[in-house]
């Protein structure tokens, strides 16, 4: 397997934050790690931070998926994540607990993974005529598919 020359770089904040692991070499998104300990409380969320500042590589975003076993196991899913290439800030997981206990998580603990997507940035243009129709659905949405 040919290795990619892109590169996702990490700024530790905090000499105790640990940069992101992929679990192989073929996982799609890096493992984040929570810096803090908390509970997300039931039915409730919990916004989570990572120590960590990232550079998202050029024409991707990066995009704070949830870790299966956590969303399987514990009803636990991640909200509002995307980072933006121009974010500098420090990144921060919003986890949100579907379950009727709560959740803690500690510091070291794996909490979400950063996958890198592709982007691109259409110029946004108003029109004043219909859109164009193309073949298939139309306005038709929500189960309009029989599926």
């Amino acid at each position: 397997m040919e290795q990619s020359l892109i590169k996702l770089k990490f700024k530790k904040l905090n000499t105790l934050a640990k940069i992101p692991t992929r679990a192989s070499l073929l996982s799609a998104g890096a493992d984040l790690y929570s810096m803090e300990e908390t509970i997300v409380p039931p039915r409730g969320k919990q916004l989570i931070g990572t120590g960590l500042q990232v550079q998202i590589p050029p024409n991707c975003y990066g995009r704070i998926a949830p870790r299966s076993g956590m969303a399987w196991n514990h009803h636990i899913d991640v909200g509002a994540g995307v980072v933006d290439p121009d974010y500098t800030g420090e990144v921060k997981v919003l986890l949100f607990n579907h379950g009727v206990d709560g959740y803690m998580v500690k510091r070291g603990d794996r909490i979400a993974q950063l996958i890198c997507e592709m982007v691109t940035h259409p110029i946004i243009e108003e029109i004043q005529d219909d859109l164009e129709r193309k073949e298939g659905r139309g306005d038709h949405g929500f189960g309009s598919s029989g599926k």
